[in-house]
C-alpha cells in the first residue's frame, strides 16, 4: 500500500493552523486530498445540532458544565467516572512548546482497537498514519484559538474505514491551553463530502 509523504515542515503545519483559525479551510482541503482522503468538514463552537452523535452532544455539555464562565474546562473537571459513556473513545493530550508538539497522557481502548495500538505516552510526531498532519494542524488551532472545533474526516482511500468525528475540546488551568480532550468516534456515515447535495 502506497501513501504520498506525509511530512510536512513544522512551518507549513504552523501555517495551515492559523488559516483555519480564520475559517479558511482551502489549503487544508488540498494537503488531504494529496494525502488521498476527501476535504473534512470543520466547525467552530459547534451546538448540539451540530453534532451527529449523542455521545459528542453529552461530551460537549460536560465541558460546558465543567469550564462555567472560563474558556476551557479545568485540568481536574476529567472525571472517568462522570465521562464513563464516552471514555473509550476519548484521548487527553498535554500540550507541549505551545503547540509545537503534543502527548497522548491517555488513548482510549475504544479507539485502540480501531488502529490496533495504544498511543499513550508517544507524542504526536511519532506516531504513524497518514493523517498526523491533519491532526496537528486542527490541535494547534484549538490551542491559538482557545475554542471548540468540530471535525469530520475519513482516512486515506484504501484504508477503507469508516468516518472519524472528533470533538476538541481545550482544557487550561491557566491563561493558555494546557490540555486537549478529544472524542474520536468511528462512523460507518458517508463523509460530509460524499453526501449527495440536492
Amino acid at each position: 500500500m502506497q501513501f504520498e509523504d506525509t511530512s510536512f515542515s513544522t512551518e507549513v503545519l504552523w501555517d495551515r493552523s492559523k488559516e483555519i483559525i480564520q475559517e479558511d479551510y482551502h489549503e487544508l482541503d488540498l494537503l488531504l486530498c494529496k494525502l488521498g482522503s476527501p476535504k473534512p468538514c470543520l466547525i467552530w463552537n459547534p451546538g448540539p445540532e451540530n453534532l451527529p452523535e449523542d455521545q459528542l452532544a453529552c461530551f460537549l455539555e460536560w465541558w460546558n458544565q465543567a469550564r462555567s464562565n472560563s474558556f476551557a474546562a479545568p485540568l481536574d473537571a476529567v472525571d472517568p467516572m462522570e465521562l464513563r459513556s464516552i471514555l473509550g473513545y476519548l484521548a487527553v493530550l498535554d500540550v507541549l512548546d505551545g503547540g509545537e508538539n503534543f502527548r497522548y497522557r491517555l488513548y482510549g481502548s475504544a479507539i485502540m482497537n480501531e488502529p490496533g495500538r495504544d498511543l499513550t505516552g508517544l507524542l504526536l510526531t511519532d506516531i504513524w498514519t497518514p493523517l498526523r498532519a491533519f491532526f496537528m494542524i486542527t490541535y494547534r488551532a484549538v490551542v491559538q484559538r482557545k475554542e471548540p472545533l468540530y471535525t469530520q474526516h475519513k482516512p486515506h482511500h484504501s484504508l477503507k474505514m469508516q468516518v472519524w468525528d472528533r470533538l476538541i475540546l481545550p482544557l487550561s488551568n491557566t491563561g493558555d491551553v494546557d490540555r486537549l480532550i478529544v472524542a474520536i468516534v468511528p462512523s460507518n456515515r458517508k463523509s460530509s463530502s460524499e453526501i449527495d447535495i440536492p
